[in-house]
Parts: structure tokens; C-alpha cells; sequence
């Protein structure tokens, strides 16, 4: 029964004037950002991060949640009106939502992908509810070797589920590992890579990085990408409603997406991405008529927006629990996280419950105000599509520059936030992944650490790893990821060749 009594304390913090607020401004900036193809969370997050952070923990966190989970609602509309996704976990939306609104039906499809994203949320936190403090009174166990098996798990998994390109994926994490070294050695107090700048001794200000390569690096390119043409069109209350019928007729689809996006949600490299992909192929298959999928089905609606909202909370599990972030919106969080002072982890129930259950009470304050703004708010929401990016694009530059500068009052670390958005913006035209760069410079020091604490306690003997039994299953599911895609490209030229 604590667990009720901590909801309840967290229920009755999250509902006071400050939390309400910091809630609601937080869900609207995130439907607004959602809505613009050229933004996304992880760039939203970015570009707030310096400045929430002189906020109160709490209300900090709760701030950045809502633009967390309020994009994934915002990335609909323009799915739904343009055929665009708002971001790319809102790409499965696009095969259904888009036909809907040509053929009429753009409030019949909006208003069916606000119910299932209020139905996906609410099943993923009563999920994260019930199942968040457990799961770390579990992670309790794991020391040194533990967490150093499992952050290699974590790095290589991320890595090789996010992108086409393997290689691509793992030398942008390279590139994120060696990032996390500049400064001082952890260890010797000796200066890595710091090029003789003192402003580097104390490491890359994760923020640059951040707000360069998502922030920057979005706004240059899209510079070059031209913006469709797009007819307007009317969106009363009513028709934003959603259908008796469609309720009854998706009820299996919203069950599906948000069963499948919480446990996907979950894993560290998968994602609302992939969540929306397996969960739009299950409620296909399941289907009666799975031949109207594609061409304007409902359920090809409400499977991926369950699934979508789902894994955004589901993804807060290992981020508070291990301090695992899963994709380049959680690495972020939890960029903000240690800057408020505060280490995502096991304990952070047990030391920090005055934080981590408000928290978790916002979810659920955040998600009802989501599907009531929604339908509110979204004639105008869908207004924002016609903004024009020569407005549009100097208004974030603006928040971008102001941002960075905040930080730490450096025209050093603005002219490197400008350096890694160029860099982000060569990452997306030559098909390279930005998180695993986040993820490396997030996850790396803690690695490190890890690493050279195992090696204290067994006076350099790598054996160590192999001496718990958590251990050794991560690092052969590392092995795994590793070699079986290795050993199916062999196998294939084997074939091909006649062997």
C-alpha cells in the first residue's frame, strides 16, 4: 500500500500552482514544437535546458517532461493534414492519417489520434506506477561490473537500432565517447584532450552539444528544404471529437499499441520510433481487413498514437531507475537531470521520493490536460504549419543563441554550439545518427568509471566482468548484437556464391 501514499503525496504536489504550471507550459511549447516539421523533442529540450535549469528540480523536470510528451501528441497534425511527420515516431501515422484528411476526414483523424494518445499514455502510467520502484529496488544490486556490462549493452544496443547504417551508427558513438574524455582525467586529475584551452578542463558543456546538433543543425537543414504547399481548411470542436463508433471499433488497436509501446518503450535504443512501426504491423495483422490499411483506416491511426505516447513514459524507466537514456530526447533529460544536482539511479527513490513521485504525479496531470488542449487548440495548432521558415527559423536562432550563452556567459561555448550545428547539419545530410554522439558523451564517463572501478577491485584483472551472473548475460546480448548480424552477411555470401 506505500505505493498509494506515494502517488497520493506525488498526485497532491503535482496539482499545486507552480507544478500546474510549469505542466501546462511545458504540454503546449511540446504540441507546438510537435506540430513543426523542422523541430522535434530532443531540439526542444535542447534549446529550454539552460534555462529551466535555474529552475526548482522539480518544476524544472515537470517543464521538460511536457514538452517531452506533448511533441509526441503535436507530431499528428502535420502526419494527419501534410502527410509529413511532425517527428519520426509520428511517421506510422502518416499512412492512414494523411489519406483520412484528403478524403475529408482530417477532424475524424485528429480526433481519433488524440483519444488514442490519451489512452496510450494512461495505460503507460499506471504501467510505470506500478512497476518503477520495484524495478529499482532491482537495480540495487548492480555495482560496478553490473553497470559497467550493462552501459555497454545500453551503448552498442542504442547503436545498432538507430539507423540503416551500422558503421555509421557506431563511429558517431565513437565520436561521443571520445567527446565525454575531454577535461580531466577522472582518475589522475591530469588534462585529456583539452588542446591547451582552458576552457575545456572541465570537460564539452553538454548543453553546446545538444543545442548545436539538434537545435543548429535542424535550422540549417532545413534551410535548403522546401515547405509544401498547403490548402487550409476547418476544424470545429465537434469534428475533433472522437467517434462512439471509432472507440469501439479501435478498442483491440489501442490495447496493442500501448501493451507493445511500453514494453518497447522501455528498451534502451528502441524507441517511440520503433514502437509505432511493430505496433501498426501487429494491429495489421490482426486485422479482419487488413487491405484497408494504408488507404484511410482508423485503426492504422490509433495503433501507432497509443503506441507513440506510451513509449515516451515507458522510456523515463530506465532513465530514472539506471540513469539509462534511451534515445536522444531521454539523454538529454538526463543531461538536465545531473545539471539540477541530482543522480538518476536506483537510490534516486529512496533519497530523492520529495522529487521523483511529484514527477510522476505531472504525468498524470500532464496527460489530461494534453487531450483536453488537443482538441481545443488544435485549429490553431495546425495554423502553425503555415508559418514561414524566414519567421520562423530567426525566432529559435534567437532562443538558440540566448540558450547557450546563458549558460555560463561564454562566447567560447557559442561559437562551439555553432561549430556542432554545422556538424549536425553534415551528420544529416550524410545519413549519420546524432544520438549515439549524445548518448557517448552522456554515458561515456559513467562507463569509464564503471570500468576502472572493476579493475581497482581486481588489481587489473578483466575477469572480473565474467564473475556476476547479471554481467555476463549483458555482455553476451552485447555479443550478440554484435556478431549475428556479422554472421547473417556471411551466411548470405556463402549462398550467393554457392557454398
Amino acid at each position: 500500500m506505500e505505493i498509494f501514499s506515494d502517488l497520493f503525496f506525488g498526485l497532491s504536489v503535482a496539482t499545486s500552482s507552480p507544478m500546474l504550471l510549469a505542466t501546462l507550459l511545458g504540454v503546449l511549447l511540446g504540441l507546438a514544437i510537435g506540430v513543426l516539421p523542422a523541430m522535434g523533442p530532443p531540439a526542444a529540450l535542447a534549446i529550454l535546458l539552460p534555462i529551466v535549469v535555474s529552475f526548482e528540480p522539480t518544476v524544472a523536470v515537470a517543464g521538460l517532461a511536457g514538452v517531452y510528451y506533448g511533441a509526441m501528441y503535436g507530431g499528428a497534425v502535420t502526419s494527419i493534414l501534410l502527410g509529413i511527420p511532425g517527428e519520426s515516431a509520428a511517421m506510422m501515422t502518416t499512412l492512414d492519417g494523411y489519406p483520412m484528411a484528403k478524403n475529408g476526414e482530417a477532424g475524424r483523424a485528429l480526433g481519433i489520434a488524440t483519444f488514442a494518445s490519451f489512452v496510450g499514455g494512461f495505460i503507460s502510467i499506471l504501467l510505470f506506477t506500478a512497476i518503477a520502484a520495484p524495478f529499482a529496488e532491482f537495480a540495487l544490486r548492480f555495482g560496478p561490473i553490473e553497470m559497467t556490462a550493462l552501459m555497454v549493452m545500453t551503448l552498442i544496443f542504442s547503436t545498432s537500432l538507430g539507423g540503416e547504417d551500422r558503421a555509421k551508427g557506431f563511429a558517431a558513438l565513437g565520436l561521443g565517447l571520445w567527446l565525454g574524455t575531454v577535461g580531466l582525467d577522472i582518475v589522475s586529475g591530469s588534462p585529456r584532450f583539452n588542446f591547451g584551452t582552458f576552457e575545456l578542463l572541465e570537460g564539452i558543456e553538454f548543453t553546446v552539444i545538444a543545442i548545436g546538433m539538434y537545435g543548429v543543425g535542424e535550422i540549417l537543414a532545413s534551410v535548403n528544404e522546401t515547405a509544401p504547399k498547403v490548402a487550409r481548411a476547418r476544424y470545429t470542436l465537434r469534428a475533433l471529437l472522437p467517434r462512439i463508433s471509432d472507440m469501439y471499433k479501435t478498442w483491440k488497436d489501442l490495447i496493442v499499441g500501448s501493451v507493445i509501446g511500453f514494453v518497447v518503450g522501455v528498451l534502451p535504443g528502441a524507441g517511440a520510433t520503433a514502437a509505432t512501426i511493430f505496433s501498426y504491423s501487429f494491429s495489421k495483422k490482426i486485422s479482419r481487413h487488413p487491405e484497408n490499411f494504408g488507404k484511410g483506416a482508423p485503426e492504422g491511426i490509433a495503433s501507432p498514437e497509443s503506441a507513440n505516447n506510451s513509449a515516451s513514459y515507458a522510456a523515463m524507466i530506465p532513465l530514472f531507475t539506471l540513469g539509462i537514456p534511451g534515445s536522444g530526447t531521454t539523454a538529454i533529460m538526463l543531461g538536465g537531470l545531473l545539471m539540477l544536482g541530482l543522480q538518476p539511479g536506483p537510490l534516486l527513490f529512496e533519497q530523492n521520493p520529495d522529487f521523483i513521485w511529484p514527477v510522476i504525479g505531472t504525468f498524470y496531470t500532464g496527460n489530461l490536460m494534453l487531450v483536453v488542449l488537443t482538441i481545443l487548440l488544435t485549429p490553431i495548432l495546425a495554423s502553425l504549419v503555415f508559418i514561414p521558415a524566414a519567421y520562423l527559423f530567426p525566432i529559435v536562432l534567437g532562443i538558440v543563441v540566448y540558450g547557450v550563452f546563458s549558460v555560463n556567459y561564454s562566447f567560447f561555448d557559442l561559437g562551439m554550439a555553432m561549430g556542432f550545428g554545422l556538424l549536425g547539419y553534415l551528420f544529416r545530410k550524410f545519413s549519420y545518427p546524432s544520438v549515439p554522439v549524445l548518448l557517448g558523451l552522456v554515458l561515456g564517463p559513467i562507463l569509464e568509471q564503471n570500468v576502472r572501478r572493476s579493475l581497482i577491485m581486481s588489481n587489473g584483472d578483466i575477469g572480473i566482468f565474467a564473475s556476476s551472473t547479471i554481467s555476463v548475460v549483458f555482455l553476451l546480448l552485447s555479443a550478440s548484437l554484435l556478431l549475428l548480424p556479422m554472421f547473417k552477411w556471411a551466411k548470405a555470401r556463402l549462398k550467393k556464391a554457392g557454398v
